[in-house]
């Protein structure tokens, strides 16, 4: 699982010293963000920023995207910065200039979990890389409930031998204040509905989230065919540039050799729709739950077609939308059942604006969201309750399910 992000923000940073009382070095201390003469640097149309956590068993993918983000360059218009933690080397700030890597600090150990870390970077961008938009990516894995990225090596710890996750709500609290065009995940299913709901209820100011529901393979996202497009054409909007993110993943994914990536996706979600989208959902659970007798064999048949059978398959997330048309194949035309169903695609359609899709994954009915429906209470609340990638525990604190998706589950166990 990898897991890169397209963040745009638009903020005035002033560095605090504060801020990094919770970061694994002192090092970041001495690094000012103080801004960079106006007349020396004009305010570009994006910034770039790649939050590049490979400070785990990622760390040997590194070089390969280094070269994508080299061949894809920068410009005046297009700022591109990168901050890096890798597995058995201090953490680094790059930028992007001429087609190579330019160093601008050597930070030494830092916690790339620690929620600080992320904001200083986005700080720094910010104050010496103005712009009218940016972009951030994590690069790293992910997971619906545990976070966008772990970092296993803290100060004084051995490589790959301790455990930070920067979780959802440490990412959308390092984020707080800034408007955020686009985030794109090049990271493993955080494409659910349960986690962009949380972003959308928790406050997170992001226009457009360009995820995936399940696994991603190991290639990632193509560094160098998106970044040429946007400094080919810097004046696209963060739709177009998602729609580019997902075009250019179809664009790689199509082409030898897959691997274990035959059967992956990346969607771009209007965030602005998702709180319309996850109250949809919850009508029709609940509409099911009150009739639980007469539905459950249609629910079971419906969970049983919308199994992703790689990566999402073990960790019990199923594809919502092919769920939810099983639903209305199987009910009377115009009942309430069918008419929750019919609302709930209905706010799909506004939701999910474009998909990247390889030939399998198509096969199979993947159509962009995942929600979490495992085959049994046990199978999650109990064996993956304490899981550090994210069971129960984490599970049952976020917003969506709180909301009758859990009561729902619980309902249709006890008919089963």
């Amino acid at each position: 699982m990898v897991s890169k992000v397209l963040i745009s923000v638009s903020v005035s940073a002033v560095f605090v010293l504060s801020l990094f009382a919770g970061m694994t070095t002192g090092k970041t201390e001495g690094v000012s963000t103080e801004s960079v003469d106006d007349e020396t640097r004009q305010v570009a149309e994006w910034s770039v920023l790649v939050y590049l956590v490979a400070d785990n068993d990622l760390d040997s993918l590194t070089e390969e995207d280094f070269q994508e983000l080299k061949d894809g360059g920068s410009s005046d218009s297009v700022n591109v910065l990168i901050l890096v933690d890798r597995l058995y080397e201090p953490a680094y700030l790059y930028c992007i200039e001429d087609n190579d890597l330019a160093e601008l600090e050597s930070l030494g150990e830092v916690n790339m979990g620690d929620p600080d870390t992320l904001t200083w970077f986005v700080e720094y961008s910010d104050t010496n890389y103005p712009a009218e938009h940016m972009l951030l990516y994590f690069w790293d894995h992910g997971t619906p409930t545990g976070g966008v990225g772990v970092d296993t090596t803290l100060e004084g710890s051995d490589p790959g031998s301790d455990w930070d996750w920067l979780s959802h709500h440490e990412m959308i609290s390092a984020l707080d204040d800034y408007h955020i065009d686009i985030i794109a995940c090049d990271e493993c299913s955080i494409g659910q509905m349960e986690t962009l709901y949380e972003y959308a209820s928790k406050g997170l100011s992001v226009d457009y989230v360009v995820a995936s529901e399940n696994y991603i393979g190991w290639r990632g996202f193509s560094y160098d065919k998106i970044h040429e497009r946007l400094v080919l054409n810097p004046e696209m909007d963060a739709l177009e540039l998602s729609k580019v993110i997902v075009d250019e993943f179809t664009n790689l994914f199509s082409v030898a050799p897959f691997k274990s990536e035959i059967m992956t996706t990346q969607s771009i979600f209007d965030m602005s729709k998702i709180i319309p989208l996850g109250d949809a959902v919850s009508a029709m659970a609940d509409a099911l739950a009150k009739d639980i007798d007469s539905y459950g064999s249609v629910i079971k048949a419906a969970q049983l077609r919308s199994i992703m059978p790689w990566g999402a398959r073990g960790e019990s997330w199923i594809d919502m939308p092919t769920f939810v048309e099983q639903i209305m194949e199987n009910v009377k035309t115009g009942g309430a059942v069918y008419k929750s169903c019919e609302a709930v695609m209905d706010a799909y359609a506004e939701a999910m604006l474009g998909m990247g899709i390889t030939k399998n994954s198509e096969m199979y009915g993947y159509q962009g969201m995942g929600i979490l429906f495992p085959a049994s209470h046990n199978s999650y609340s109990v064996a993956y309750a304490d899981s550090e990638w994210g069971g129960f525990n984490i599970y049952i604190t976020y917003e969506f399910p709180n909301m009758g998706w859990w009561t729902f589950l619980e309902t249709y166990w006890g008919f089963e």
